[in-house]
């Protein structure tokens, strides 16, 4: 098992996360309970904006979802990955924790702001209170889109060093990047981003290894 942490959330000793690979897919429990928590809850990702916000038990039938929320102390939430930007957003002095996939449907939905303002405004917080980690994926050095994609983006969020064009029509998009961008001009104060290139890094990527790729689990909660 192959864990990674951010060097911010490690900052906060009440915060309990964690970016996981392990060989043949993550085995939720386990790694709950490897790290103090009682459970990693989970929703069925459909690379949307939506934003669910969870109690201690989600149930048996996951719902559908990008964003997953909770102030449960004890409890995780987490998302799963290969290749999609993982975003993990915490308010540590609320106990608020949340777990965001970005992968670049739902960076171009803005998923990860939509999930920070749905958040502020539930549980009367505010963007500066929080702080974000955003873990390992595919990397600018890797992802290649094309100009179909490239002109969306363009389109709806100007110009800007997330975007980088290799010629021949194709382009290099850093989705990380960008969502990072969008966190900070909604007022989130301290953003880390990691910088691990999951198709670099052997860790799982589907546009390395496609249906064959393995995939990792990032999660945050708050220590019980």
């Amino acid at each position: 098992m192959r864990v990674f942490r951010s060097a911010l959330l490690e900052k906060y000793s009440s915060v309990i996360h964690g970016f996981v690979h392990d060989t043949g897919g993550p085995d939720i429990l386990k790694i709950a309970s490897a790290h103090g928590l009682e459970n990693i809850l989970t929703v069925n990702q459909v690379h949307g904006n939506s934003v669910f916000f969870a109690g201690r038990d989600a149930g048996n039938e996951l719902p559908e979802a990008d964003s997953i929320v909770t102030r449960q102390k004890g409890v995780g939430v987490g998302i799963v990955t290969a290749d999609c930007v993982p975003v993990l957003l915490c308010f540590p002095d609320s106990g608020c924790v949340c777990a965001v996939h970005a992968g670049w449907r739902g960076t171009f939905l803005r998923v990860a702001r939509n999930c920070l303002e749905a958040v502020c405004e539930k549980y009367f917080l505010r963007a500066r209170e929080a702080v974000a980690a955003i873990g390992p994926a595919i990397g600018r050095c890797c992802y290649e889109v094309g100009d179909d994609v490239a002109s969306q983006f363009v389109s709806k969020f100007g110009d800007g060093d997330w975007l980088f064009e290799k010629g021949g029509g194709k382009f290099l998009l850093d989705l990380a990047e960008l969502n990072r961008i969008e966190l900070c001009d909604a007022g989130v104060p301290e953003i880390e981003t990691m910088n691990i290139c999951t198709s670099c890094r052997d860790l799982p990527s589907y546009r390395r290894d496609g249906s064959a790729a393995d995939r990792m689990i990032s999660f945050v909660g708050i220590s019980p």
